[in-house]
């Protein structure tokens, strides 16, 4: 049996979809996983939905070219996961994300950037996206975020918190006895403050999230806080992130 060759072309995708050999897409015990791809250009679409047919477990249900129409399509297919390009329609895009997050909360949803703002970035952390994509990563980037949100993880793209807030090593954060804290722990209060989970923040350290989780209750001992939301106020007043 011939199998048909594909026409090659003289166009050439962005990096983030660079069209290239992929490795065996591997899933453990995973079925086929519905796809929703939402942006405002359709040849990035074409492009990302020519990139993903590579993966026989992943199955494009949908595209939807704004906000709207993409949180209509989501309540229709219920697909297990939504890429989103935030670099479009920020604040239509963050609203998204939130709606999702609550009406859908088994949803993954990844998403894809290039630049974007500090403060409008934090925002995205806290709303709670499964994975952080920039487009100036290699494709590789994208398959590793795909396959660990889709295994239950969290992704960060390499580096993207360390441009966020104030680095740690330019703050001194003191404890409640007026001790400085360590670097390690003065980062696991700037990343709890940005909103990442325990895994994430572990996976961003490159340490386990069984240390991150006793890192944090020794750092919540030493500054006499019991809560999230007095770590985020300690962080803010720290001068660690912005409010």
């Amino acid at each position: 049996m011939t199998t048909a060759k594909k026409k090659k072309t003289g166009l050439k995708a962005p990096i983030l979809f660079e069209q290239r050999a992929i490795a065996d897409f591997a899933m453990p015990k995973m079925r086929l996983q519905t796809v929703l791809l939402n942006g405002e250009h359709a040849l990035l679409r074409a492009f990302l939905r020519g990139w993903l047919s590579r993966f026989d477990k992943l199955h494009v249900v949908a595209e939807a070219g704004n906000a709207s129409q993409a949180m209509k399509l989501v309540g229709k297919y219920k697909p297990a996961l939504v890429l989103i390009d935030f670099d479009t329609l920020e604040g239509a895009s963050l609203e998204l994300l939130t709606q999702i997050r609550v009406g859908f909360p088994g949803i993954k949803v990844i998403i894809y950037f290039a630049y974007t703002s500090d403060d409008f970035a934090i925002k995205v952390v806290r709303a709670g996206a499964s994975g952080f994509v920039l487009k100036s990563a290699e494709s590789e980037d994208m398959e590793r975020a795909i396959k660990t949100v889709m295994n239950g993880g969290v992704y960060l793209s390499p580096g993207f918190l360390k441009s966020l807030g104030t680095p740690v090593s330019r703050k001194g954060v003191y404890d409640k006895a007026g001790k400085i804290l360590s670097p390690r722990l003065a980062e696991i209060l700037k990343l709890t403050a940005l909103g990442l989970s325990t895994q994430a923040t572990g996976i961003e350290l490159k340490i386990s999230a069984m240390t991150a989780g006793l890192q944090k209750k020794i750092l919540m001992t030493r500054l006499g806080i019991d809560s999230q939301a007095g770590l985020i106020k300690y962080a803010i007043k720290s001068g660690l992130v912005p409010a």
